[in-house]
């Protein structure tokens, strides 16, 4: 596996979240195997990206955090997770996120990444899965509640070698 793969998305949301809000997030320095089934904190967004090869970015959040982050960026006061404002905070983090990564990945290893429009979802007891991809996922803490990305790559998490793939 090319840990490059996989750490960008961390640096990314990292990054943007600190850019847009001020927030900083403590940890995603570490990434885990996910059994197999998600269980959703309680807002989620999930946007593919296809090209060299498919893969795709799930952003999991607790819902204090996602209203925390829908009033910070829009300057409202929002109080219902429910509220398609807030969902659609959440959506376009993840799309600016993947977008940031994806920019990364294709200026340097020319991958060719292109990105599906998000989609959002909020509920308990949500269980996310998705059959025969493996990922691996980054959790980080807030002020205001934790967040977890999720990276998954088609083929898995076998090793890939980028510079092979990429010297012709």
């Amino acid at each position: 596996m090319d840990i490059n793969l996989y750490d960008i998305f961390g640096t990314s949301v990292k990054d943007i979240i600190k850019e847009m809000t001020g927030l900083d997030i403590r940890g995603m320095d570490d990434l885990e195997q996910e059994p197999g089934e998600i269980l959703s904190m309680g807002v989620s967004s999930i946007i593919t990206f296809a090209g060299a090869r498919k893969g795709r970015l799930l952003v999991d959040m607790e819902p204090s955090l996602a209203i925390y982050l829908a009033n910070a960026l829009l300057g409202e006061e929002y109080d219902n997770i429910k509220n398609r404002m807030v969902l659609a905070t959440v959506s376009e983090i993840n799309n600016i996120v993947s977008g940031d990564a994806i920019t990364k990945l294709n200026n340097k290893y020319s991958m060719g990444l292109r990105l599906t429009p998000p989609i959002v979802f909020t509920g308990q007891d949500v269980i996310i899965s998705i059959p025969k991809i493996s990922s691996l996922s980054s959790w980080g803490d807030t002020d205001y509640g934790k967040i977890r990305i999720n990276i998954a790559w088609e083929g898995g998490n076998n090793k890939w070698m980028l510079n092979t793939y990429f010297l012709f």
